[in-house]
């Protein structure tokens, strides 16, 4: 190997020159001065300090590398970015990806979650007593959803997810109208307000696509489902050209004959003012002594009654737009209603009294 000063010939991983004395290998924190530039008066150089390039000078050659070694000794290390910082830059760099309503959401978190650290080195907070703090003011799942954001954005930020204790999530009650109480409930919406909405989710439509859908679309032939209406995190509806999943897109059978009827005649199917539908919803509900349901429950509703008639699973998930196999099918939204139980049960109930008669004759 050559000497970096001298050029001259020494031993393969020498140390030191052993000619001019020049050490060859740097130290990991040795202070790499860059050679200056010979001016009229003095000497100079450019250095990186704090990641800002600077021109450092000096009356002699000495006094510009005592500057350049006093400049870079004084030199910190970039501050680690706080869990807002990284949070922020987790959505911002996804958000050519991410739904609009999925960025809503993350917005909500980032400003309401986990307030009290937001503005503290992400690498640095007790995690397990911020998600402590968090289950007293809100409810185990929200505290859920909101650690499942931060590890994301953790992990983008290549720092490592410590290991917590999460509140345990209780299973969620969900509500939907068997298929006797479906009968009452078409029948009790008649002419509301509300009333095309609740039939498109019988027909499994999930609200973003309702508000999509353009009455075109809604044909004796079958509903044409594409594309969803969603708010973005300025509260602001948009129209997306995708469904939530690549199997939301599909064509609905028309399986409630009065939908046809009542549809308008041109624009959106249903205009998307959520709070009123709920309300008109709840409502009929209260009046017919029904359990209360909202738009979803309604979607719900319609997976309960096609399970209860007897549809394949395969069929109930090319409907609904579930992907085939969804654990979301089999746990939420196929339920076997009460009602539906107790007739099967009343059935073999029947056979057993059938058949102790017969004993009995005999």
């Amino acid at each position: 190997m050559k000497c970096k000063s001298c050029k001259r010939t020494i031993q393969e991983n020498s140390i030191y020159c052993n000619w001019c004395g020049t050490k060859q290998i740097r130290d990991k924190d040795e202070i790499v001065i860059p050679k200056p530039k010979k001016r009229k008066v003095g000497y100079s150089g450019q250095v990186m300090v704090n990641g800002q390039r600077i021109t450092i000078t000096g009356k002699t050659e000495a006094q510009y590398r005592k500057a350049v070694t006093e400049a870079k000794q004084g030199e910190t290390e970039p501050a680690a970015p706080t869990l807002k910082e990284v949070i922020t830059d987790y959505i911002n760099s996804n958000s050519a990806t991410l739904s609009p309503a999925t960025i809503r959401g993350y917005d909500q978190i980032l400003r309401n979650r986990f307030k009290s650290s937001m503005e503290e080195p992400a690498n640095k907070i007790d995690y397990q007593k911020l998600i402590n703090e968090e289950s007293k003011l809100k409810a185990p799942k929200t505290v859920k959803n909101a650690w499942g954001l931060v590890t994301a954005s953790l992990n983008y930020a290549d720092i490592k997810i410590p290991e917590v204790n999460l509140p345990a999530v209780p299973e969620a009650v969900t509500d939907f109208l068997d298929h006797k109480q479906i009968k009452v409930f078409t029948k009790a919406i008649e002419g509301d307000p509300a009333e095309v909405a609740a039939l498109l989710a019988l027909h499994s439509l999930r609200a973003s696509e309702m508000y999509h859908l353009d009455v075109k679309d809604i044909t004796k032939d079958g509903i044409i489902v594409r594309g969803a209406t969603v708010r973005d995190k300025h509260n602001k509806w948009i129209d997306k050209e995708t469904n939530k999943n690549s199997t939301s897109t599909r064509v609905v059978p028309i399986i409630i004959p009065r939908l046809l009827q009542i549809i308008p005649k041109s624009g959106r199917a249903v205009i998307p003012k959520q709070t009123t539908v709920r309300e008109h919803i709840e409502n009929i509900c209260t009046k017919n002594r029904l359990p209360i349901v909202t738009l979803h429950d309604l979607r719900r509703s319609f997976a309960s009654l096609a399970a209860y008639l007897k549809w394949q699973e395969e069929t109930i998930c090319a409907v609904g737009g579930w992907k085939p196999g969804s654990p979301v099918v089999h746990k939420i939204y196929i339920k076997v209603s009460n009602t539906a139980i107790s007739e099967d049960a009343k059935k073999m109930k029947d056979y057993y009294k059938t058949t102790t008669k017969r004993k009995t004759s005999a």
